[in-house]
């Protein structure tokens, strides 16, 4: 089965699992860490995750910061087969990977979720400035 752990500074875990649950109701297959958000020791819960898998569960990690202290705790269990690291989680990104229907392997999924969701990163005024011009020069 596949299965998601998201990692990060603070509570933003935790956000993003909370809007999981208000978009899609999925979140029986996610696991957040919310990394010094309070006196839980960070690297204890991750090991405590890890331990709960059985061997043919997949799990794609989803962390904040490329170089962040989470990050970090977690690439040594990318030797673990079928582990998956992704940094600069968004929702974007998670709904990609969480509503893939199964037919395309992870790591292909992977590399395609990840291009677009950076594309869904948008200056809105931009967007908003392009519109009115092109509306004007319509009319």
């Amino acid at each position: 089965m596949r299965k998601f752990l998201i990692a990060t500074h603070g509570t933003l875990a935790s956000g993003i699992q909370n809007a999981l649950r208000i978009i899609t109701g999925e979140i029986d297959r996610v696991m957040v860490i919310d990394a010094f958000a309070g006196p839980e020791n960070p690297v204890n819960q991750i090991q405590i995750y890890f331990d709960q898998l059985n061997d043919q569960d997949e799990v794609i990690i989803l962390t904040d910061l490329p170089g962040g202290s989470v990050n970090q705790m977690l690439i040594r269990y990318v030797k673990r087969p079928q582990t998956h690291l992704v940094s600069g989680v968004n929702l974007s990104l998670v709904l990609a990977l969480i509503l893939d229907p199964g037919e395309m392997d992870t790591c292909s999924l992977i590399r395609q979720a990840i291009p677009e969701a950076r594309q869904q990163m948008l200056y809105i005024n931009e967007k908003v400035e392009q519109m009115s011009a092109e509306l004007n020069a319509f009319f």
